[in-house]
């Protein structure tokens, strides 16, 4: 296993750090806002571009060609399935003669993300390892500033009395006051940095930030809690130790990743079977259970597939566009809040399968090859926690989950031997 050297805090890396912080802190706080440049783009591309340009610049300025072909081979393989759409989704765009703004949708929808990996990439060539502490420093900064803003309309008492009702309830008693701290998007981010705390904790506690850095990012996550992301967290750190017991450090046993990965893959194909027999139907009835409007979300699209080999897809950008003027009642729905089922529509039955293939077991399987047993049950981690945060929300499509997984697997090039343990760490 090839590890990266870490780079020394040197003067003139603290000051450059202070560019890329305010950078990132606006990237994450900037969610929803466009600016147009000929097209609406959202404002967190932007701030993205420039601190890949930024790292270029450094790039040109103080060339580490190492560092830079080791990165350049995690950022080929970790926007493999953003190609994969825009591969399976040309030929259906130009077949379905599709809509200017469905085509928009979807390149941006993949565009969007491959901006952040190559973000994260060029945070991770200029800091380092340390670069995992910076971007989650701006993305607890950006965060805070808006539970700020919630602070001061309800007061600090109040807030946090609905803090701990939120938590104790599992989600369920949401007040309007802590409402404001839920950001979709950016707290399923928080999530992965969670998770990732907890699974590397042995080695991060080393550092001084460490428990402040958790401490504060279990507030911040908690404070927009996502029941789905609480139990996907739970599951990841079960499936841990349940690889870990497996593999037991060694080389030889990676096997047990790649049938993790598939197994996983294969769960994912028989949601979209259940959903399409009518699972959240069956909750309801049976169980009582409050899917959240879920069973009409799912009905509503039911028309536009079948689970078949010879159902090729919709194209990227299809799904988004039927939900952006969609009614339900009086209210305006803007997801199907299903990307697995979200993905199968727009890119088919063989795309759905390549799709995931390049997502897990392809990235589990070289990741572990580069990092060795260890970093492959992270990387394993931090893909289950997407997969099952997207069986009831939009995490797939979610910039800053793909970002945020991207800086968190390159990170493992930092990983240190382990004598005894095939290099795991």
């Amino acid at each position: 296993m090839k590890t990266m050297g870490e780079k020394p805090l040197t003067p003139g890396l603290l000051w450059l750090a202070i560019p890329y912080f305010l950078l990132a802190t606006a990237m994450y706080y900037f969610h929803e806002q466009t600016v147009y440049l000929g097209v609406h783009v959202l404002y967190k591309m932007v701030f993205a571009v420039l601190i890949a340009g930024l790292s270029f610049v450094v790039f040109l300025m103080k060339t580490d060609l190492g560092r830079a072909k080791n990165l350049g081979k995690y950022f080929m393989l970790l926007i493999l399935p953003h190609l994969v759409v825009l591969l399976v989704t040309v030929p259906l765009w130009v077949f379905r003669m599709s809509p200017m703004e469905v085509i928009r949708r979807g390149a941006f929808a993949q565009i969007y993300c491959i901006a952040i990996i190559l973000a994260g990439t060029g945070i991770l060539y200029v800091f380092g390892k340390k670069g995992l502490w910076l971007n989650l420093f701006a993305m607890l900064t950006a965060n805070l500033i808006t539970i700020a803003g919630a602070i001061r309309q309800t007061g600090l008492g109040e807030y946090l009395k609905q803090f701990v009702a939120l938590v104790r309830s599992f989600g369920k008693e949401n007040g309007a006051g802590i409402s404001a701290a839920e950001i979709n998007e950016l707290t399923f981010a928080l999530g992965l940095y969670l998770l990732f705390l907890l699974l590397e904790w042995k080695t991060l506690r080393k550092t001084k930030i460490f428990f402040p850095m958790l401490v504060l990012t279990a507030f911040c996550y908690f404070s927009g809690f996502k029941r789905i992301g609480a139990f996907a967290v739970l599951l990841c750190l079960a499936a841990s130790l349940l690889l870990s017991a497996l593999t037991a450090g060694k080389e030889r046993r990676k096997g047990w990743l790649l049938f993790f990965s598939a197994a996983v893959v294969l769960v994912a194909f028989l949601y979209l079977v259940v959903v399409r027999e009518g699972l959240f139907d069956f909750l309801e009835k049976h169980f009582d259970l409050n899917t959240m409007g879920r069973k009409t979300l799912n009905s509503l699209v039911g028309q536009y597939y079948k689970i078949a080999p010879d159902y090729l897809g919709q194209g990227a950008g299809f799904v988004s566009r039927l939900f952006s003027n969609e009614l339900i009642g009086t209210s305006t729905v803007r997801a199907l809040h299903n990307d697995i089922l979200a993905l199968y529509i727009d890119i088919g039955f063989w795309g759905f399968w390549l799709w995931m293939t390049v997502f897990m077991p392809l990235r589990v399987m070289f990741v572990s090859k580069w990092q060795g047993v260890r970093g492959g049950i992270v990387c394993a981690c931090l893909c289950l926690f997407v997969l099952v945060t997207a069986f009831t929300d939009n995490t797939i499509y979610y910039v800053y989950v793909i970002g945020t997984v991207s800086l968190l697997t390159m990170s493992g090039s930092y990983r240190e031997p382990v004598p005894g343990k095939g290099g795991a760490g």
